[in-house]
């Protein structure tokens, strides 16, 4: 009998621990950004883009994806600029971003570009290579929701609309 009790609950633990109003906010996840050769000069998503009415369309990306690696390939060197959106900017912040990078932590040019730069706003850089690989790492969700914390619902295991496509020819600063 005792067997019993102690069988059942374990299992209502276990289940418990799944539907928990804590998730883990410090989760690292699997890298997101692939090369897109399609197109010149993009990345892409294996996770997709969000392509629901009212949406940017912009990438999905997961929160804690750390020291990932990416080409971005069929560049135009020397003479264009870079730079993609970052959308998580455009949503409600508890207090002044001073402080934040935005989705991004790190975005660093590994080859094949200069001048990498990143703001809460997006990153922009100059390709000197048709081919630029970079190195990022994203913000954690606990990093992110210390910024947007008035966001209701926090999803901490779900991928969130993160980027939009890379634009040529002019800075984010412009845009």
């Amino acid at each position: 009998m005792a067997l019993l009790a102690l069988s059942l609950a374990v299992a209502a633990l276990a289940g418990s621990v799944q539907a928990s109003l804590f998730p883990d906010r410090y989760a690292y996840a699997p890298c997101s950004l692939l090369k897109e050769l399609e197109e010149n000069c993009q990345v892409k998503s294996r996770l997709g883009k969000n392509n629901t009415d009212g949406s940017y369309k912009g990438l999905l990306m997961y929160f804690g994806e750390t020291d990932c690696r990416v080409s971005i390939e069929q560049c135009y060197p020397k003479s264009h600029c870079y730079s993609f959106r970052d959308l998580t900017f455009q949503l409600p912040s508890d207090f002044t971003i001073a402080g934040s990078t935005g989705f991004f932590k790190k975005f660093k040019i590994i080859s094949g570009g200069r001048n990498a730069t990143i703001t809460p706003e997006g990153v922009s850089f100059i390709a000197t290579n048709d081919k630029v690989l970079v190195e990022y790492t994203t913000v954690t969700c606990g990093e992110f929701y210390r910024y947007h914390g008035r966001i209701p619902v926090q999803l901490c295991n779900q991928p969130i609309e993160a980027i939009t496509d890379t634009w040529c020819g002019q800075s984010f600063y412009a845009l």
